[in-house]
């Protein structure tokens, strides 16, 4: 028997689907592949109804809880040379850059000389300029607003000292300068914020520093709202800033570690005050481990990692000084699943809030390891990395745009 004319096999097209139920499948695409939702926005005109829709936005926020980790920014040194003989001129100079791990690509921050980055949070980074007209930048990969922040007199004293203009590839490099050692970090400063998404809303950057020389801990922080640095605040007890040391944030308190990686300080943003003090030590280890590092905040809670052999330990303390009495090692994780090459010589040098992801540099490379799961990728191929800050944030801004190519 011969088949029917095709005008004759059904002349119904499948039903569409209903835009609940498109919604349902939208909200399931992993927070870390954004591109995927663009290209879905530009399919048809319903779909980027259903994608730009504030409702949707907020439910695929609220389904995926934490930010998605887009990438990490990193600090690298260079050198350049001209000339020759007597004549020969060298310039070192640092070069910041940004490198996704998912479908994300920012044209924002690819690479930037003379551009030293310093922190990340929020959805927003923040870079130490000194070869521009301001002292910092702080950028939003995802919507590509940038700010330009001028220090104040005093905090240029902080990042600068006496310093001339012969200075500055010293100062790029921070070198400590008359004693004085600092760091800096970004914040969101929106009202009720969750962190989710913090686009668009007011920010701090927190300065502190530490001059020797006269033995005090001072910091200002600058507010986006009102475009000014607060005035100076400081105590009589000094302990060098770790300058190329991680932050942390854990309401409105703001944590620095010092270079000797058992004093901590807080400074408290609505109370305006500083405090110095220091991590317990385990005195249960029996093995000598090196110096424990604040690397963030895990489940609100102030979290140091160390390596020692092939072994990672974690440790986790109430944030405040109070919170020195309630110190428990969170974690050791036995030679984790890496290739042989990696295990040894590892050193912890980023953590990604909110997912639980720690960067571990290796002499293979930079990894990723997942504490919930153990599991490892390698993201990068540098040998020698020193610092990483993740880059979280939704990517929910450009689904109503034409997606654009890697």
């Amino acid at each position: 028997m011969s088949l029917p004319p095709p005008a004759q096999r059904g002349s119904h097209s499948p039903p569409a689907l209903i835009d609940d139920a498109m919604s349902e499948i939208f909200l399931r695409v992993p927070a870390d592949d954004p591109k995927t939702l663009v290209r879905a926005a530009a399919v048809c005109t319903t779909w980027r109804r259903i994608l730009c829709d504030l409702i949707f936005t907020r439910q695929y926020r609220a389904f995926h809880g934490a930010p998605p980790m887009l990438g990490f920014l990193r600090n690298t040194r260079h050198e350049r040379s001209w000339g020759k003989g007597r004549n020969k001129n060298h310039e070192h100079y640092v070069v910041s850059s940004f490198v996704s791990t998912a479908s994300f690509r920012s044209p924002a921050c690819h690479e930037r000389r003379h551009w030293r980055v310093l922190d990340s949070r929020h959805g927003l980074v923040l870079f130490h300029t000194p070869k521009r007209d301001e002292d910092f930048v702080v950028c939003d990969l995802v919507t590509y607003d940038r700010w330009r922040i001028k220090a104040s007199r005093e905090c240029s004293d902080i990042i600068w000292g006496d310093a001339t203009d012969e200075d500055e590839d010293e100062q790029e490099e921070h070198v400590e300068n008359d004693g004085i050692t600092w760091n800096a970090a970004v914040l969101c400063a929106k009202d009720r914020c969750d962190h989710t998404y913090c686009h668009y809303g007011p920010f701090l950057v927190v300065l502190l520093g530490s001059d020797e020389d006269q033995g005090i801990t001072f910091a200002s922080v600058y507010s986006s709202a009102t475009g000014k640095w607060s005035d100076m605040i400081s105590i009589e007890d000094q302990e060098d800033i770790e300058m190329a040391g991680h932050t942390a944030v854990v309401g409105d308190k703001v944590y620095f570690q010092c270079e000797n990686a058992v004093t901590t300080v807080e400074y408290n943003i609505g109370e305006k005050e500083l405090l110095l003090f220091d991590r317990p030590v385990d005195d249960d280890e029996d093995v000598d481990l090196p110096r424990a590092d604040l690397i963030g905040v895990d489940d609100g809670m102030l979290l140091f990692a160390t390596v020692q052999g092939p072994r990672l330990y974690l440790w986790s303390m109430e944030a405040g000084p109070n919170g020195a009495e309630e110190w428990a090692r969170r974690r050791v994780i036995d030679e984790p699943v890496l290739p042989p090459p990696a295990l040894y010589d590892m050193s912890v040098v980023g953590f990604a809030e909110g997912i639980g992801v720690i960067f571990l540099s290796t002499k293979d490379g930079l990894y990723t390891i997942e504490l919930n799961s153990g599991r490892s990728k390698k993201v990068h191929g540098d040998k020698s990395v020193e610092k990483v800050m993740p880059y979280m944030s939704f990517y929910t801004k450009a689904w109503g745009r034409s997606p654009t190519s890697d």
